[in-house]
This record gives C-alpha cells, structure tokens and sequence, in this order.
C-alpha cells in the first residue's frame, strides 16, 4: 500500500518518513521502506507522532491519520492545517492533541468521539466556535483556546468536569459565562486580553482554583466572591479598570504573585498586607501616594514593582523586607529616601530612574548623597540608573549642599563634610 494513497499530502508523507513514529517505549519505528510502502506490521505499535518540528515541510492536510489506530499522543504545531478531517473522530486512543499554530477555522463534531482525550491544545489558530459534541470529551483535564476568535462557548463545554486547565486568552469573549463555577476541579484559568467588563460571582465555586489571570480587559470592579478563592497562588489583574480593592483580598492567605499594574489605584487596603507568602507584588502604572507601615509584614518579598506612580516617600518600614532582590521605584515623586533601605541585605537590583522630584527634596542633601553611594558601592544600579543619578540627581544635592554651607567651591570644602563618600 503506497503511502501517497493513504495519506496524500506529501509533507506529512515526508514528516513520518523521518522516522517521527515512535512506540511505547519512546523507539522510532520505521513506517514507509524506500518504495514509500507502509510497512503495515509497524502500523499498529505507532503510540506517538511528533511533526511539531518538521519546518521544512509544511503540512496542511492530514488525511488518513486513523490508520493509526493505537496512537495516544499526536503533535502536528507549526503548520498551516485548515481543518481537521472527520476521521479523527476514529483515534479512540488518542490522550493528547496538540495543533497549535495551525489555520484551523472550524473543529469537525467527530472530535466528540475522543472520550480518553486528555490533553487539547488549538491555540494560535482561527477557530470562531466549537462543536457542542465536546463535552463528551470527559476525560479532558488541559484546554488550550488561546488566540483565536471565539466569542461564546457552548454551554456543553461546562460539563467537562474534570478539566484542570483552561486557556482562553486573546479571544472575544464579553460575558463572563456564570456557568463556569461547575468547573469544580479547575486549577488554571486564563481569560487575558478577553472584552470582559464584569467577573460573574458564580467565581467562587471554583474551589480549586490556583492560577487566575484576568488581565488586559476592561474590568472596573472585582466581586467580593472572588476573594473567597482561598487556594489561589497566582492572581493577574493588571491593565483593567480598577479604582479600589477590598479589604477581602487578605483572605487569599496563599498568594505568592500578586499582579495590580496598569490600573488607577490609589491606595490599597490594609489588609493587602496580610499576604505573608507573597513573593511578586506588582503595583507599577497606578496612582499611590503612600505606602503604610504594614509592608514589613511581607518577609517573603522577593520582587517589589512600585515604579510610575506618585510616591513621595517610603516607609521606613521597607528596610525590614529581608527577602527582597528587586526594587523598582523608577518615575515618582520621591522627597525623601529611608536610610533604612540600606538594611535590604539581599537587594540585587533597585531602579531610581527618575524616582526623585527634585525641586521638593525634604530630605538633608548629605543624608541622600551618602544613601545613594553606599547603594552604589553595592551595585545595585543599572547604566541608566547611574546616569540619572550622576547628571540630574548629584548636581541638584551639591547646590543644595553649597546653600547648605554657604560655599561656593564644594569640592574644596569636601573634608569639612559629615560624609566620606562625595563622588562628584
């Protein structure tokens, strides 16, 4: 049996003939002889069918695949498949299917028929709507929809009980489905870069829920029930609408990446300072003025996102964050830094870029110079961070030294400072 009349694109011909067939225990085995005969004795022990780097041959069709009766696992990412023939519905083995990066607009009703499929990957393709005979996908615990344009699921996608992952990023999805909260296993959500304006309350019935990414949408307000999902370990929430966050987000006890940039925050409850695991907290791009005294509580901080806000001061407070590797203060409005950062003794990383408003320094100019050198002789600071120190911040200190003094040559009254360290 020649393999052009089996399976007719060629590329695929030439893909398997690579030897990308492999059997249970991970072999290669040999599908065509060099006629391009199917050696039909090895059809059967075909477990796995790997094509996802076969760029040199671009695939498109892939018609007689269930000649392959026994395959689990079948990876054909990076094509230009335009659809998928109804015979797949015939793979009654297959676990995972992976197509991402492909041009599929439409999935044949047939994929019903996959009842131990495990794993569905049709991310990066075309796809509006799926077929309602996907909830007979029973067995199914990873979807993966994202970049496509679908703009409503079926209401049979909520029977999939024990799905674990659900990936819907940037798609056209506006209502947020109420039905979701039947996903009762669901560990993984992702609706980023959606048209989403409101969450559904029936949110909180996702009990199991560790991962929630919600961000790039047009979200204002975030429902108190959300707040109930007290296993999260990840939440995403930047580039919405948010003005405010409840005093309810200190329930989620387990946080460890905390993720509020690009909203129009300007302040934040206290109790945002209970989540002691947090290691990632992001506020960059809101509106703060202040921090409070709370954010010692956060001994497991390891990376601390405040830049481009309205800060005018930290709290002294910071210097207690032993954890700490990474500061990013860039574009605010500081008048005064804590001496106590310099007690950040893991501190890899702080970015000042202009962090100072330098026309309303509160602070004593020699108590800044000699904070900002005992950071430098740590190098902390990057090019750029050096260069706005050096050009925009030291010239603004050394005048105000000078008016300090009433001298006119600072360099020649160096040693009659308090500090050791000027590097004009």
């Amino acid at each position: 049996m020649k393999a052009k009349d089996i399976f007719k694109d060629e590329s695929f011909i030439e893909c398997l003939k690579r030897k990308k067939a492999f059997d249970e225990k991970g072999n290669r085995i040999k599908i065509f002889n060099s006629k391009y005969e199917i050696v039909e004795k090895n059809i059967n022990k075909v477990i796995k069918i790997d094509c996802s780097d076969c760029s040199e041959y671009i695939i498109s069709y892939i018609k007689g695949i269930s000649i392959f009766k026994n395959l689990k696992n079948l990876f054909l990412t990076n094509h230009r498949i335009e659809r998928l023939p109804g015979e797949i519905g015939n793979l009654k083995n297959l676990e995972i299917l992976d197509l991402y990066d492909n041009w599929i607009k439409e999935i044949p009703k047939e994929i019903g028929n996959l009842e131990n499929l495990e794993i569905l990957v049709l991310s990066y393709n075309e796809i509006k709507k799926l077929p309602n005979e996907i909830e007979n996908l029973r067995s199914l615990k990873e979807l993966a929809l994202s970049w496509n344009q679908i703009e409503n699921l079926p209401e049979e996608i909520w029977n999939l009980v024990n799905l674990k992952k659900l990936n819907l990023y940037r798609n056209q999805i506006k209502i947020f489905p109420k039905e979701i909260g039947k996903l009762k296993n669901l560990e993984i959500l992702d609706l980023r870069k959606n048209k989403l304006k409101e969450i559904s309350k029936e949110i909180w019935k996702l009990v199991n829920l560790k991962e929630l990414n919600l961000s790039e949408n047009q979200v204002e307000e975030i429902p108190n029930e959300i707040w109930n999902l007290i296993n999260l370990e990840i939440l995403d929430l930047e580039n919405n609408n948010l003005q405010q966050l409840p005093k309810e987000i200190g329930n989620l006890k387990n946080l460890i990446w905390l993720y509020l940039s690009n909203n129009n925050l300007q302040q934040l409850p206290n109790e945002i300072w209970n989540l002691i695991n947090l290691e990632i907290l992001d506020l960059e791009n809101n509106k703060l003025q202040w921090l409070p005294k709370k954010i010692w509580n956060l001994q497991n901080l390891e990376v601390l996102y405040l830049n481009n806000n309205q800060l005018q001061y930290l709290p002294e407070e910071i210097g207690q964050l032993k954890s700490l590797k990474k500061l990013y203060l860039s574009i605010n409005q500081l008048q005064w830094l804590p001496k106590e950062i310099l007690g950040l003794s893991k501190l890899k990383w702080i970015w000042l870029n202009n962090a100072f408003d330098l026309n309303n320094l509160k602070q004593d100019p020699e108590e800044l110079l000699d904070i900002l050198q005992k950071l430098k002789d740590k190098n902390v600071f990057y090019d750029d961070d050096l260069k706005y120190l050096e050009e925009e911040v030291y010239p603004v200190l050394e005048e105000k030294i000078k008016e300090k003094y009433k001298i006119d040559d600072l360099k020649n009254f160096k040693n009659n400072l308090t500090f050791d360290n000027l590097n004009f």
